[in-house]
């Protein structure tokens, strides 16, 4: 009974997957490798702890994970501009709006991770910001004050893009009427990105909250699976809505939500 039972949640499950993806215009195979590639990327970095001078390598500041990192938050820098454009021109204003904002916040989170160009350029960082900062660095997120919301932001927004999916899955058809929904909800195939950030800042809050070295660098490599998720996430929708099809479908949206309220 209890192995029937197993069987059909995973039926389930696999259904839900193959269905989200085929809506989002994911094949399933790459939608497959894009839930696993988290997943193999924090054991691969796990598996490199004991090699203290190669993994110090991959997450240290400059290192390898960190420009991984600056790569995604580039590509979703660039894509939400346009993705805020089209959703203006589709009649979509407050959808547009959100994006915006969203927008605004991630050209702030990529200018912090490079520290405004003081590591690409080697200006010196001011007395004043140097005193109040923890690495003495030209950023705001390292301010002693401030610093301490980063983590909590980085839950929240890795929370949305783990949990939305699935309780939109759970949802099923209730939600298919809306033609805003994939704005708002990450493909099934993204959650592991999302989860695996959450769940490591949960670790951190509730479990181990002593910045000892190596569980705290290893934040870096859940950090750029939430930057990962978020520049993913940014792609599909905009490739979904350059479709002529779906651009008339969400420019048509708000007529259809008035027609219904009446």
């Amino acid at each position: 009974m209890e192995r029937s039972t197993g069987h059909r949640w995973y039926s389930r499950a696999a259904e839900l997957f193959r269905r989200d993806s085929e809506d989002w215009r994911i094949p399933p195979r790459q939608a497959l490798l894009l839930a696993l590639l988290p997943l193999v990327l924090a054991v691969v970095v796990a598996a490199t702890v004991p090699f203290k001078e190669f993994y110090l390598w991959l997450v240290d500041e400059d290192s390898l994970i960190e420009w991984l990192q600056f790569l995604c938050l580039l590509g979703a820098c660039i894509l939400l501009p346009i993705i805020t454009f089209r959703l203006f021109r589709s009649g979509l204003a407050r959808i547009a709006v959100l994006y915006g904002l969203v927008t605004l916040g991630v050209w702030f989170l990529t200018g912090e991770e490079i520290s405004w160009g003081q590591r690409i350029f080697g200006w010196d960082t001011p007395e004043d910001l140097e005193e109040v900062n923890r690495q003495g660095e030209t950023t705001v997120h390292n301010i002693r004050g401030v610093q301490e919301l980063v983590p909590v932001a980085m839950l929240l927004a890795s929370l949305y893009g783990a949990c939305v999916p699935l309780v939109s899955a759970a949802l099923g058809d209730r939600w298919r009427g809306l033609a805003a929904r994939k704005l708002l909800v990450p493909p099934l195939c993204l959650v592991p990105a999302f989860l695996l950030a959450a769940a490591y800042r949960l670790f951190r809050l509730l479990i181990w909250p002593e910045p000892t070295f190596v569980i705290s660098e290893y934040g870096e490599v859940m950090e750029l699976c939430l930057y990962l998720g978020l520049a993913l996430f940014c792609w599909f929708n905009l490739r979904l809505l350059r479709r002529p099809q779906l651009e008339a479908e969400t420019g048509d949206a708000p007529r259809r939500l008035h027609r219904r309220a009446m």
